[in-house]
């Protein structure tokens, strides 16, 4: 997404860092109306890997994934339209689109007769989708870390503590593992990785549908300026002292 710069009036001033703003309430209901279904599809997954007979669970969990992919491609095919955006924030929505598409073509493909051969297009599908969200994460992220006056070590801190960064890096794991671990323990590992990162990925749409809520509960409980008791002494004074 595209990040604003802030300039100072003065030059020998310390340009302050900038504070990621929280998106708009479309974006993040679509945002969380797509974590949900993808948490839903992720149990699911779950569920096939602890389970003989695995092929229903997969597909399910597959089927949830596609519609969770349809509201997660809305927020930057809307910029891409509207806007005028950064080589960043094109760069970023291309990450994002070609992370969602890998992962609704290789869920489609589990619906496939012969899923031994579309199990190849899947897992490296799921794969090469998570790896899109982990750099456009790190993409997003990077500029607030490395715009903050500190040490590279609490720059690469600031950086892993992104939320976003998170659920890319269990989303990766996930791919790894989930689709290419020989070990049954190994396995079961990268399938829970995807629930985790689901789960993650929906922190932050919630935490921004709170933060309006928030401020619109403060905008109603504010009295309007007309009503304002300072206004109504004025008022007062002036109808006083004007001549009958």
């Amino acid at each position: 997404m595209a990040v604003s710069s802030v300039s100072s009036k003065n030059e020998s001033s310390p340009t302050p860092s900038p504070v990621p703003s929280s998106p708009p309430r479309s974006v993040a209901i679509a945002q969380l109306i797509g974590a949900v279904l993808f948490s839903l599809g992720s149990a699911c997954f779950v569920w096939a890997a602890w389970v003989d007979d695995w092929v229903l669970p997969l597909r399910l969990g597959c089927g949830f994934w596609i519609g969770g992919c349809v509201p997660y491609l809305w927020p930057p095919l809307k910029q891409e339209l509207l806007g005028s955006l950064t080589a960043v924030a094109h760069a970023s929505n291309a990450l994002q689109v070609g992370g969602m598409l890998s992962w609704a073509v290789g869920s489609a493909f589990a619906f496939r007769d012969d899923l031994d051969t579309a199990l190849l297009v899947t897992n490296g599908a799921y794969l090469a989708g998570s790896a899109c969200l982990l750099c456009d994460a790190l993409l997003q992220a990077w500029p607030f870390c490395s715009n903050t006056p500190s040490t590279c070590g609490k720059r690469a801190w600031l950086l892993l503590a992104n939320l976003d960064v998170h659920a890319g890096l269990f989303y990766v794991l996930a791919g790894a593992f989930g689709g290419y671990a020989s070990e049954t323990a190994l396995l079961r590992f990268g399938n829970c990785c995807w629930l985790v990162g689901s789960l993650i990925s929906g922190v932050n749409p919630c935490l921004a549908l709170c933060a309006g809520a928030q401020r619109g509960a403060r905008a109603s409980s504010t009295p309007p300026a007309e009503d304002t008791p300072k206004k109504v002494e004025l008022e007062a004074k002036a109808a006083s002292a004007s001549p009958v």
